[in-house]
């Protein structure tokens, strides 16, 4: 599958980015990772998506949660990583 890197403002509350990536998901993609990168003179998020076949969208929303909080009931751990949220580093998991 082919891969596409998409910039997630780091300004955003956890809420907010967890829409955002939801939203890109509904056109046919998976979140597969993000980074904190520097990029066109800002710090911002900068996360992978992976397109799926015509016609597919992940089998569940993805939620993100600040590291060390409750996993949502009935979700699998996905993902671990740092996120800019609201404009600091934040470490979150992910859950699908």
């Amino acid at each position: 599958m082919d891969t596409y890197d998409t910039e997630m403002d780091g300004t955003k509350s956890l809420g907010d980015i967890t829409q955002i990536v939801v939203r890109e998901e509904a056109t046919g993609a998976e979140f597969h990772k993000s980074s904190v990168s520097y990029r066109d003179g800002k710090i911002t998020n900068v996360a992978t998506f992976k397109n799926l076949p015509a016609g597919t969208r992940p089998s569940q929303d993805i939620v993100f949660v600040q590291q060390g909080g409750a996993a949502p009931a009935g979700k699998q751990l996905m993902w671990e990583g740092v996120l800019l949220v609201s404009g600091s580093n934040m470490a979150v998991s992910a859950y699908r």
